[in-house]
């Protein structure tokens, strides 16, 4: 069973005890894997241990100022299995524990760092988390507690996880989203590079492996890696071995436990790394071994869908609606009964034939638009933020036809429609879908890049027989 939570990161828990970040959110950089959770010496809410419980758990790696246990590492493997399925069996042992626990480690720097930075959740937040889990899953509230419970989870300990999840995507937001901007000159370069490849936009369905190298390999080591990889290739290439398989025994990118899966890619938004090789693979096809900075890489396109060029794309028309508008606000000398009032007998002098606009400039209390006269100029209702009553009052007005006083956010409010139109957007629209998608694209570059220094700044002592590192580093 899957559980979606939405929230300003799409989060997914499968199942209800492991939390993960699905395709949308690992395009953010965040990979799924990262978001691996359990519960922590460091929590509050977890279980008391039973002393022969205490006697034998192991502490397998100190992580800052918190621990992993080695029940923790154990819960966090078995869930893996059960989501993986016979995939796991073709990973060693000692690889699969070790990668998990790189994930919960990554994940207790994320949750460190968060409560350093004071992030603080609501419980609102929270209970809206779970509202939306419910209601992708078509249950009810009971319904979802019944669930949660035949998954051997309570509810109290389900909220600390959506809880501890949310405190990292606003974290993330923090650090990484807002370092990410497009410029016009961004978008401009971008759709004339794309003019120049025939505009081709086209989706793929990507398989990866990655074997890293440590930035201060020797040769040796370095060539030792690419033979490995190349042997595993071949073996792929022959038939002798499957693509998700290899990928799950012997990957060490964000998405081994998966088979390498990186789902649906847009491939004019492909990153740096697969942008020059991707598009010439057929699909099923398995590139030759590259590499970029963070080692040596292999993929496989198990399908590609969509040849539509954005100067092909459906017209985007959309309704603009000429405005003007008096806003009056309470303040401390006019009440909220005289302003009312006041408002009233504007609306009163408007239907006698005064001039809106006028009155306007005498009365209206919004400085921005006062001198002119009230002008709000071309408005799109359906696309702008505004406030719900006045986007209802702007739908139902004829050019020439004023509204009846409304209370909006800011105080009472009066429009009057002069004009209306519909307006071809296709080429803004375009632009902001591409505008978004390179935003999507350096937030994942970022988000690596951050993800990296924050395990480097670190302190983390592993303490697991046979570890062996899996974070690309």
């Amino acid at each position: 069973m899957r559980y979606l939570l939405v929230t300003g990161l799409a989060l997914a828990i499968t199942p209800l005890a492991f939390i993960s970040l699905p395709a949308a959110a690992q395009s953010l950089g965040f990979p799924d894997d990262y978001s691996l959770m359990s519960r922590s010496s460091d929590r509050t809410d977890a279980a008391p241990a039973t002393p022969s419980a205490q006697t034998l758990d192991e502490i397998v790696a100190v992580v800052g100022e918190g621990v992993i246990l080695e029940s923790e590492l154990n819960q966090a493997v078995a869930r893996i299995r059960a989501r993986a399925g016979g995939r796991a069996d073709q990973m060693p042992p000692n690889i699969l524990r070790s990668q998990v626990l790189d994930q919960l480690i990554m994940q207790r720097l994320q949750v460190q760092r968060a409560q350093e930075r004071g992030v603080e959740i609501s419980e609102q937040e929270i209970d809206d988390g779970i509202r939306r889990i419910a209601q992708q899953n078509n249950m009810n509230m009971q319904q979802f507690t019944r669930a949660v419970a035949a998954d051997s989870m309570t509810m109290d300990q389900l909220r600390a996880q959506i809880r501890e999840e949310l405190m990292v995507s606003k974290l993330r937001r923090q650090e990484v989203m807002s370092k990410v901007a497009v410029s016009d000159e961004d978008v401009d370069r971008y759709l004339e590079n794309q003019s120049l490849r025939n505009a081709q936009d086209r989706e793929y369905r990507i398989r990866h492996i990655l074997m890293p190298i440590d930035p201060g390999a020797d040769t040796a080591t370095i060539e030792a890696t690419r033979d490995q990889l190349e042997a595993l290739r071949q073996q792929i290439v022959d038939g002798d071995a499957d693509f998700a398989d290899v990928a799950a025994a012997h990957s060490k990118g964000e998405n081994a436990l998966d088979g390498g899966d990186m789902g649906w890619m847009e491939g004019d938004y492909l990153t740096r790394t697969f942008r020059d090789v991707v598009p010439t693979l057929a699909p099923g096809e398995t590139s030759e071994v590259f590499r970029d900075d963070r080692g040596f890489h292999l993929v496989q396109v198990e399908d590609v869908r969509g040849n539509d060029s954005l100067a092909n794309q459906p017209k985007v028309m959309v309704e603009e609606v000429q405005t003007r508008h008096i806003l009056l606000k309470p303040n401390e000398i006019r009440d909220n009964e005289r302003t009312r009032e006041l408002a009233r007998q504007i609306r009163e002098r408007l239907e006698a034939g005064d001039d809106f606009a006028a009155l306007a400039r005498e009365y209206s209390d919004d400085s921005a638009t006062a001198n002119q006269g009230g002008d709000l100029g071309w408005v799109q209702p359906q696309q702008q933020r505004l406030d719900p009553v006045t986007r209802r009052q702007l739908e139902a007005l004829a050019p020439g036809e004023v509204s009846p006083v409304f209370q909006a956010a800011d105080g009472y409010e009066i429009l009057k429609v002069t004009d209306r139109r519909k307006r071809d957007q296709t080429r803004e629209a375009a632009r902001e879908r591409v505008r978004r998608t390179l935003g999507e694209q350096k937030s994942v570059e970022e988000g690596e890049l951050w993800l990296r220094k924050l395990r480097d700044e670190a302190y983390v002592d592993v303490r697991m027989p046979g570890y062996q590192s899996t974070d690309g580093g």
